[in-house]
Formats: C-alpha cells, sequence, structure tokens
C-alpha cells in the first residue's frame, strides 16, 4: 500500500466558478504524445504537511495569499502565492525552523496569523523537544524579513489549546488557554517584549472553559476586543474588553473586561469542543457561529441593540435544511467583501443512505444573512481529495477576488 500523502489543498470561487488546487503540488504534462503513456505530472514545489496540522491563511484585495502548517520536520511552513505572475502561482515558502532556527512546532498546535501582508504576526506552540514545549511562538515579518521570539515565562498552553490573534489600533492580542483552564492574553509591547495577563482570573464571574473548548476572538477601532469560548456545560460565553468614558466623578475612565453569557439570549449549548468562529459585519458588529449538540450551524448575532440566534444548518433551503457536520467537524467562516453576508464551512455527515455510503469528508457551504441560508456539497460537488481523517483536519478560510477554502487532505 502506498504511504499517504499530507498536503494541504485550496478550494476556491473564482467569477461564479469553483474550483480546486493542491498548493503543495504543481500539475505538468510529460513531453511524450499520449499513445505512448504520458499525462499529467505532479511535481512537489513545498513541504507535504505533517498528520494533525494546524492551518492558518491570510490574503490581501490584490489576492496575495499566505497560508501556514507544519511540515514532516515540524518546521512552520508558510507558503505563498504571487497573483502578478502569469496565471497566477504558488511560487515559493519559507521553513521558518530550517531557515532561521525557529522553534519547531508541537503536533497539532494551533496556528493563528493576524496583520497585513509585508507586516504578517504567526504564533503557534513550539515542541519544546528540550523542556516540555507548548511555549508560545511569535513569528514577526517586517518588509519580507523574519525575527521570532518565545514567550518563556508565561504559562505554558494545554495540550489542545487553541490560539486566537487579533490587531486593534492599540496592538497585537493572542489568545489561548493554560493547563489550568485559564483564558491567557499575551501581547507585544515593542522592545519591552511579552505582556501576559490572566483574562479569566481578572474578571468577575468569569466561568471556567470546559476542558474540550475551542476558542476565537476579533478586535478592531481603538481597542475593542471580543473573545469567545464554550464553559463547562458547553454554553458560549463573550469576553468583552471594553473602554468606559469618563465623567465628572472619574475623569480618567475605566478600561474592563465584561462577561456575557449568550445562552441568556437563548443560544443553545454547543456540540462539546465545538469550533467558534467570528465575523465582522459592516457596522463591526460580531456575528458568532458553532455547532448545536445536533452538529446543525448556529449563529449569534448582536445587531447593535441585542443579541439575536439563529438556527441557520436548521433553516438552510428554504427549511429543508443543510446537511448536519460530521463528529469533531473543524468549522471556519468568511465574510463576503461588502460584509453583508457569511459563508461557513464544515465537513459534512457521512450520507449512510447512499450507495456506496458516504464517507465524513464532504466539504459543505452554507452561505446566507439573517434566516435565509443555503447549503452547498463542494466535496461531492468538485470530487474533492479527501480530508484527512486520522486526526480531525482544521478549516481555514479566508476572502480575497472570492472565498477561500484550506484543509489538509490526505492521499
Amino acid at each position: 500500500m502506498a504511504e499517504k500523502v499530507f498536503s494541504i489543498i485550496e478550494v476556491a470561487e473564482q467569477d461564479g466558478k469553483w474550483g480546486y488546487s493542491d498548493i503543495n503540488f504543481s500539475a505538468g504534462r510529460t513531453p511524450d504524445p499520449p499513445e505512448s503513456g504520458g499525462g499529467p505530472v505532479w511535481r512537489q514545489v513545498s513541504p507535504v504537511a505533517i498528520p494533525g496540522s494546524g492551518l492558518a491563511a491570510v490574503g490581501s484585495d490584490e489576492d496575495d495569499r499566505r497560508v501556514y502548517y507544519q511540515d514532516l520536520n515540524r518546521s512552520l511552513v508558510g507558503a505563498a502565492y504571487e497573483p502578478s505572475l502569469p496565471d497566477g502561482r504558488w511560487v515559493g515558502y519559507r521553513a521558518f525552523t530550517a531557515e532561521m532556527g525557529a522553534p519547531s512546532a508541537d503536533v497539532g498546535s494551533a496556528l493563528a496569523v493576524t496583520g497585513r501582508l509585508g507586516g504578517l504576526r504567526v504564533y503557534y506552540f513550539d515542541d519544546g523537544r528540550l523542556d516540555g514545549g507548548r511555549r508560545l511562538v511569535r513569528l514577526e515579518e517586517q518588509s519580507r524579513e523574519w525575527t521570532f521570539a518565545v514567550c518563556a515565562d508565561a504559562p505554558r498552553g494545554s495540550l489542545i489549546s487553541p490560539l486566537a490573534a487579533v490587531t486593534t489600533g492599540q496592538g497585537e492580542y493572542v489568545y489561548y488557554i493554560d493547563g489550568r483552564g485559564h483564558i491567557l492574553e499575551a501581547s507585544w509591547p515593542g522592545v519591552a517584549g511579552w505582556s501576559v495577563t490572566d483574562v479569566t482570573s481578572g474578571v468577575e464571574g468569569c466561568p471556567t472553559p470546559s476542558p474540550l473548548s475551542r476558542l476565537t476572538a476579533a478586535g478592531c477601532g481603538t481597542d475593542s476586543r471580543l473573545v469567545y469560548f464554550l464553559d463547562e456545560n458547553n454554553r458560549p460565553v463573550q469576553l468583552e474588553h471594553v473602554i468606559i468614558a469618563g465623567t465628572k466623578k472619574k475623569p480618567e475612565g475605566r478600561v474592563m473586561w465584561q462577561v456575557r453569557n449568550l445562552s441568556a439570549f437563548g443560544a443553545p449549548a454547543a456540540a462539546a469542543g465545538s469550533r467558534l468562529v467570528v465575523v465582522l459585519t459592516a457596522e463591526d458588529h460580531p456575528q458568532l457561529y458553532y455547532l448545536d449538540t445536533d452538529r446543525m450551524v448556529v449563529e449569534a448575532e448582536f445587531n447593535g441593540h441585542g443579541w439575536e440566534v439563529n438556527r441557520a444548518g436548521v433553516a438552510a433551503d428554504d427549511g429543508a435544511g443543510a446537511p448536519p457536520a460530521a463528529a469533531g467537524s473543524s468549522l471556519a467562516a468568511v465574510a463576503s467583501a461588502d460584509r453583508r453576508a457569511t459563508r461557513v464551512y464544515y465537513l459534512g455527515a457521512a450520507d449512510q443512505s447512499s450507495e456506496p455510503p458516504g464517507s465524513d469528508n464532504n466539504l459543505i457551504e452554507l452561505q446566507g444573512a439573517g434566516e435565509k441560508w443555503t447549503s452547498r456539497r463542494l466535496g461531492a460537488e468538485l470530487d474533492l481529495p479527501d480530508v484527512a481523517t486520522a486526526v480531525p483536519s482544521p478549516i481555514a478560510a479566508i476572502y480575497t477576488s472570492g472565498p477561500r477554502v484550506y484543509y489538509v487532505s490526505e492521499e
């Protein structure tokens, strides 16, 4: 049996048409005529992924793209797409451990990226081959030159800790969960190095995250920060960093974190360990997406006055419902260019009524806003390469010239 190869698949909509490509392999043709057996030849152009690799992506309005993952040597790799070249192509990569001595990534480490091309920040947990690992590592890009820094004195991430990174007018912030189940905020003020805050301990009444809780965050404006997680009953919780204006009695004002249990607004409990993703509307209002106990997509949206809960998966396709997610499915969401609509991506559960029975690797798109949603079985429609199933593959999504979705495949 041939050894499986794990690579990164990009699924994209361009000019209304969907297609996919493998960013680690380029398809070419042999010079031989067809009758001599010539045909497509795949040439490896970047290191292949490790099973269970983390995944993060970022792009620009000009359609430049960067995708980050782990290779077989556990080095963090950044693959680059340059649209200015003929037909556009994945033109190169950086293997940060081999090239600049950055710590290798822990197996299954989550990845987070923030910033703009030319000034990116990438975060991951190191593998600590000498000291136990799970230390936060920050890669910084300035004018295409990279440096790294290790957050050596902060609590280490839990074995399954997620990562979320945001940027506001005040700076950059990254969130993770330590071995005690506390949510930590690490920021990089500049030459002073790391600053780490235990958000859980600093917020009165903050619930303890579930041991399986995922985490997501959003930032905007001067210093608006929103962090989401699941409590011990798998209910979604929002932590909001707020700036309270000064008054006559307290002219200096206040900066504080506030906690809000979204179940109080009708948000149902999530499936244990459900991924959480958040996007911001054109008004910078949060829309949170997760899977409920039936593994259907739920949207909890702040409309500027209060919270609305939409069972997007159940309501999709005029009430027929979108396919439920596979057990352990990842989740990704991206707003449209005008941020008036959202696309949510996940892996659909196997259709056991089909002949032969389906598999849990059918990429689903759920598109819409409010109560109007439609679903699309991209996996079946495009005959996509199999999603890696030994360890549930993360899904990453960005919007450049159109929606682009990334996952780890096994072939």
